[in-house]
């Protein structure tokens, strides 16, 4: 019966890789009021679906059927990951949607600009999502109240920094969803890669404290689910952990889903031995945040 469980999943997935936006919209229309150093041609894509250097961020928005005016649906913000280097937007964004869309959950996917130690960068595109989908709602068939953001690493570090550094109502996400993320900017358990891409070589004391996710919980954090494996070897699962202790001691309502396997990068439609226990607790705390 495992096999045969197995073997409907990936039949699907093959059938749901032709899902496709139903718009893209560019966050800044008229141009983002600052620079992060790269310019357009810069850009550049590897398989397709990782973009480098990116200096003009959008929304890619996938949107159920089912979803109407009458009917509107929720909606999560997905920040992908890629150590702040790229956006890997099949594995953590595209293959989202094709989980997320037949259960009745829109997916606005965001290709954010790369930080090339510009540190504000990545979390002003995510704010600026925010007002995006806020605005839209009613336009767009998607429940203006039901916004919650989805990390995943880098992009996990993109997600807890919204749902801690928030500037106002609109830009606050209504819950976060972080999948083995980058969270402290400490030496000793930061990823360094993403760390040097955000705050440079040689970031200070005070650059490490105020981009630590941790440090910056408080009372308004929305509530959280946090998923890592224990075998993750690219970022240590210490910084899901000092995640959770944060929220709790702050009383923000958190889920902690800690597996014995499945490593780093696994996206969200690859298969490993724990894979259906995270999907379960991660819909379930998404179903009881859109209801």
């Amino acid at each position: 019966m495992r096999y045969l469980s197995i073997l409907l999943v990936m039949s699907i997935c093959a059938v749901m890789q032709a899902v496709t936006p139903v718009r893209t919209v560019l966050l800044y229309p008229n141009g983002a009021p600052d620079s992060n150093g790269y310019a357009p041609e810069d850009e550049y894509v590897k398989e397709g679906t990782k973009f480098f250097r990116t200096s003009v961020p959008r929304l890619d928005l996938y949107v159920p059927a089912s979803a109407t005016a009458q009917s509107p649906c929720p909606v999560l913000l997905v920040c992908p990951g890629g150590g702040y280097s790229f956006t890997s937007t099949g594995n953590e964004g595209i293959d989202v949607a094709n989980y997320f869309l037949p259960r009745n959950i829109a997916i606005a996917v965001l290709k954010y600009r790369m930080p090339n130690g510009h540190e504000t960068i990545p979390l002003a595109d995510a704010m600026q999502a925010m007002h995006l989908l806020r605005d839209s709602a009613d336009a767009w068939h998607l429940k203006a109240q039901h916004i919650g953001v989805m990390g995943f690493s880098a992009g996990g570090h993109l997600a807890a920094s919204l749902v801690t550094k928030f500037a106002d109502a609109k830009s606050r996400p209504d819950y976060g969803v972080l999948i083995y993320p980058v969270i402290s900017m400490a030496d000793e358990l930061t990823h360094r890669g993403s760390c040097r891409e955000l705050l440079g070589q040689n970031p200070t004391a005070e650059q490490r404290e105020r981009w630590s996710a941790d440090r910056q919980v408080t009372a308004d954090t929305p509530p959280c689910v946090i998923v890592a494996c224990q075998d993750d070897r690219t970022v240590k699962v210490a910084n899901s952990l000092r995640m959770f202790e944060a929220l709790t001691a702050n009383h923000v309502p958190a889920t902690l889903v800690v597996v014995p396997t499945g490593g780093h990068g696994w996206g969200y439609l690859r298969q490993f031995a724990d894979r259906e226990q995270i999907d379960q607790a991660v819909l379930s705390f998404i179903q009881s945040h859109c209801r």
